[in-house]
């Protein structure tokens, strides 16, 4: 039996955490224990970065079952291969998908449905066999334990399957059909769901025997009566280690941004980010009241919350904190627990005053006795009790522009300390703009700090300051400010709130989404 092992072979190149699981990459711990079973050839490895994928007529040709693992680069996956995946498999051979394979091109095109579940990391999950006759669950425990596994919950959008031979019970509660076989045309397709590129569920023996059970299968052959050897499974040490994830977000407005640029739809893009790690969305008030039924509709199908409402004011000149009533309360109805306010800028001739200050002592009398400041800061205070009674986090950002009295770190310190249960929400770039230390600032308001922007920076000619050596718009990490440091040391913290992407004007919000949240999906933080 001739098998193909198609892996993308992105993860376990570009981040350290998941090459230390799978040094040679998934295929290769794949192919060490199929290759064990007597009559199973692994004649071809193929990942994404191969012409065709690795995938030509003439390797499918070649191949009676193809194992295929997949993630990061679903929509980048070729249609022709796709297509000619499906053709070969209606002709009689055998897939095996892994993971997030459920969500690739070709079982979209095989199966007819979305594909969508839900989904979060870290849990432990109970496998139940649920078909103990079927010939993948031959030698397999009625049921068996993965201490820690990517959580996959219903409703998982497939046509009904012809067996689900195993169920998972995640430890918060969820279930999953995680074993599931279908037949298209004459070829034969097993799903099994675990498989997270971050755990080394490949190289638990009751994995492995499951797996080469179903290459058996889909290649019409009768799986091994014994089980694997034991002696030549590689064991991996229980760790104690706890993963802090890193909860993400993007803007609204990157997504109809991305929408306008790239052609894709509103619901595709938005699963699309939420297959790269993305649970929340940065809303802002205009958006949301113009196309409130829509949104919640987005929300619900994409599993998505709003992570923060934000807006702009003009109190300096007009101080009526009234209008922002509307803002705590949508927040109070979507439960989102955070809002952001900018509330108003200086004129200009004021705020070139405030820009020729230095220290606390200066900048502070300009703020105790500049009305427009004091009108901001009256406005804030009424709005803040208001949104307390309901539960709701007022906050200001390190906003980059000439005129906002609250860019600087001595600025945003003056106004947490002149409103009492202010908070404040860092946008890792915007101290660049005021040519500030952003590690500094951090650690001067890090206790106001209950809502974080990613925002990178990239380098510009003509911007040689102290720590502002450019302001253009890059992917979160292709900049030169110290987004990884900066994370981390947030969640040692005990930070629990979102990260969101921000990338306003990038000529590629799609790819920009994806790639920032690549990154920041990396640099979880892990704390013994």
């Amino acid at each position: 039996m001739r098998i193909t092992i198609y892996n993308e072979y992105r993860h376990e190149r570009e981040d350290e955490r998941i090459s230390a699981v799978y040094p040679e990459g998934i295929h290769a711990c794949l192919a060490s224990f199929l290759k064990q079973k007597e009559g199973i050839e692994v004649c071809h490895i193929a990942n994404f970065d191969m012409p065709e994928h690795g995938l030509s007529e003439a390797v499918l040709d070649d191949t009676d079952v193809l194992v295929f693992w997949s993630h990061m680069l679903q929509e980048e996956f070729a249609d022709e291969v796709a297509q000619r995946v499906q053709k070969h498999v209606h002709g009689g051979m055998g897939l095996v998908a892994l993971h997030s394979a459920h969500y690739s091109k070709v079982m979209r095109r095989l199966l007819g449905t979305t594909m969508t579940l839900r989904w979060h990391h870290g849990e432990q999950e109970r496998l139940v066999v649920t078909a103990p006759n079927h010939p993948i669950a031959r030698g397999i425990p009625e049921r068996f334990d993965l201490r820690k596994e990517e959580m996959y919950g219903e409703y998982f959008d497939i046509p009904r399957p012809d067996d689900v031979v195993f169920m998972g019970w995640f430890s918060g509660g969820e279930v999953f059909r995680s074993g599931v076989t279908f037949t298209r045309g004459r070829g034969r397709i097993f799903y099994f769901q675990p498989g997270h590129e971050e755990y080394p569920i490949y190289e638990n023996p009751v994995i492995q025997r499951i797996i080469t059970n179903a290459v058996c299968w889909c290649g019409n052959q009768e799986p091994p009566e014994d089980g694997i050897n034991p002696k030549n499974v590689r064991r991996v040490p229980e760790n104690r280690e706890v993963r802090r994830e890193a909860k993400l977000s993007v803007f609204f407005d990157h997504i109809l941004e991305a929408e306008e640029q790239c052609g894709k739809s509103l619901p595709q893009i938005l699963h699309s980010v939420r297959q790269a790690g993305v649970t929340g969305l940065e809303m802002r008030l205009s958006h949301l009241l113009e196309k409130e039924q829509q949104i919640a509709g987005l929300l619900s199908e994409n599993d998505l919350q709003i992570s923060c409402i934000y807006e702009m004011y003009d109190w300096a000149l007009h101080p009526d904190y009234t209008e922002a009533l509307l803002q705590v309360d949508k927040a109070k109805q979507f439960g989102v627990k955070v809002i952001l306010v900018v509330p108003g800028f200086l004129p200009e001739a004021e705020a070139k005053k405030l820009r020729e200050l230095s220290g606390r002592t200066e900048i502070w009398q300009f703020m105790e006795e500049n009305p427009y400041v004091q009108n901001i800061r009256n406005e804030l205070n009424k709005l803040v009790h208001y949104a307390g009674e309901q539960g709701i986090m007022v906050t200001l950002e390190d906003f980059d522009g000439f005129e906002a009295p609250f860019s600087g770190r001595e600025e945003l310190y003056y106004y947490m300390k002149q409103v009492p249960g202010l908070k404040f929400t860092l946008d890792m770039g915007n101290f660049a703009y005021s040519d500030e230390d952003v590690m500094d600032a951090y650690s001067l308001l890090q206790e106001y700090v209950v809502h974080v922007h990613c925002k990178d920076r990239g380098e510009e000619p003509g911007h040689q300051k102290k720590y502002n050596k450019g302001l253009a718009t890059v992917p979160v990490g292709k900049g030169y400010l110290p987004i990884r440091e900066l994370q981390q040391l947030i969640l040692t913290k005990g930070y629990q709130g979102y990260f969101a992407i921000e990338h306003f004007g990038a000529d590629d919000q799609y790819g920009c989404l994806l790639e920032s949240a690549a990154y920041l999906r990396r640099n979880n933080l892990v704390i013994s």
